[in-house]
């Protein structure tokens, strides 16, 4: 495979890790309101100013992490692209992203009460936990390759 072709999966990848982290920025603030509501009691205004600054700080937070992931894991698929271990990196970082995205949808999954007719959604987190445990696994598995 030519140096281009190695380029465009590394960056194909990469912006599918990059939805992936959007994903979980967005439904984690989701899931982060979602909690404030179930404490929620009528009339407290000081509770809704907190919240509001407890959700800037958040997503201040949230945007300087996946700016950081972003350069990241740019960096490490274009070396893996030319090292050969583009699949591998990827796995290590998409695992855990996956594993992360199944925690905070299964918190917003329970905010919005669970229920056993939602087969669907149990369908989505149980793809969500083994495709990140599959990920995760094929990342931390030790490269055979022999580098001379």
């Amino acid at each position: 495979m030519n140096k281009v072709l190695k380029y465009i999966l590394a960056y194909s990848l990469w912006i599918i890790d990059l939805g992936l982290s959007g994903w979980l920025f967005y439904i984690s603030r989701t899931a982060l309101i979602g909690l404030f509501a179930v404490f929620y009691q009528a009339g407290d205004f000081q509770f809704s100013k907190t919240v509001n600054l407890v959700d800037r700080v958040f997503t201040v937070i949230l945007g300087l992490g996946w700016l950081v992931f972003s350069i990241f894991t740019e960096e490490s698929f274009r070396t893996g692209a030319l090292k050969k271990d583009l699949l591998r990196r990827f796995a290590r970082f998409t695992g855990p992203l996956l594993l992360c995205i199944f925690v905070v949808d299964l918190v917003l999954f329970w905010l919005q009460g669970i229920g056993g007719d939602d087969w669907m959604r149990w369908l989505i987190l149980a793809v969500e936990l083994v495709a990140g445990l599959g990920l995760f696994v094929f990342g931390r598995i030790p490269s055979t390759k022999k580098t001379v």
